[in-house]
């Protein structure tokens, strides 16, 4: 058995105290008696030892659990928690969220509702990749917006507001996310009572038009509902219209003039943007005949 190394010098614990490191480990590595090291702490006049744990800020200890990856996303490389595998950091005996944090990180300000990732890598904790419940409707509401689609109804079948419980899927679709809740519920448990749709409330000429709209890629919406002779047609209060001029006037706030047809190549695509009156259709072929000339 090897013999004990000698007891430290007074200039050795010195040394280790000047470089911040605790009584404890002191102690341990120098093989002296802690209390000649508090002692020496104290005729110094060195703080008492605080482990960095104690002192790293909120963010800073969010970054250390975090690592680039291609696409400028950030993995969270922390404690992930339930089946779902949701990132979670403990600070000071409490819970957070390191999506909520980069939020906080990016914007400045404390996140409304949950924050969830808004890229294609699954739990991205990235500042700038991240957004709110508010942040989401909004950007959302725009991607309808630019799809022509407008604002979704004010109520869901069953009848939920949808001011308090309406959401939107990642291509501007809208649903109810107090039914998708409840069905979930339903879903483990088979003995809850079904649910009863609402009789439909009164909805405008716009409601039911929208009503039978699929967002596509391109910007192109397709027509779900009825059609007469292969134009789609929205069937309100008894009467049938065009669903062609329903979208030309509620993208282009006026109502058309003359016959209103499509003008993509998309079959049933009733995208405001791709609709077209007569005098815009004169004006694209005089446009076409001024720069190619008229066919004799």
């Amino acid at each position: 058995m090897s013999p004990a190394p000698p007891n430290a010098t007074r200039t050795d614990i010195v040394a280790m105290l000047r470089d911040g490191h605790s009584n404890t480990r002191i102690m341990r590595e120098l093989r002296c008696d802690k209390q000649r090291v508090t002692r020496i702490r104290a005729e110094l006049g060195l703080p008492a030892f605080v482990p960095r744990e104690q002192t790293r800020t909120l963010e800073e200890k969010w970054a250390t659990h975090t690592r680039p990856v291609d696409g400028g996303h950030l993995e969270w490389t922390g404690e992930h928690v339930n089946t779902a595998g949701t990132p979670v950091m403990r600070y000071k005996e409490e819970s957070y969220s390191p999506a909520a944090i980069a939020f906080t990180i990016h914007h400045g300000r404390e996140p409304q509702g949950y924050v969830k990732t808004d890229c294609d890598l699954k739990h991205c904790v990235a500042p700038g990749h991240v957004n709110d419940e508010a942040g989401r409707r909004r950007a959302r509401q725009n991607l309808r917006n630019s799809k022509g689609i407008g604002d979704p109804p004010s109520h869901c079948p069953y009848g939920h507001d949808q001011a308090e419980h309406g959401k939107f899927e990642t291509d501007g679709r809208a649903y109810c996310g107090l039914c998708k809740t409840l069905d979930k519920q339903a879903q483990r448990d088979p003995s809850l009572p079904p649910r009863v749709r609402l009789r439909p409330v009164p909805m405008t000429l716009d409601e039911a038009f929208r009503k039978h709209c699929e967002p596509t890629d391109g910007g192109h919406m397709v027509w779900t509902g009825s059609t007469s002779h292969g134009t789609p047609i929205v069937c309100f209060q008894g009467v049938s219209y065009s669903a062609y001029r329903v979208a030309f006037r509620l993208h282009h706030g006026r109502d058309p003039e003359g016959m209103v047809t499509p003008t993509c190549e998309v079959p049933g695509c009733v995208s405001g943007w791709h609709v077209a009156d007569r005098p815009m259709r004169q004006r694209t072929d005089a446009a076409f005949a001024a720069i190619f000339g008229v066919a004799s």
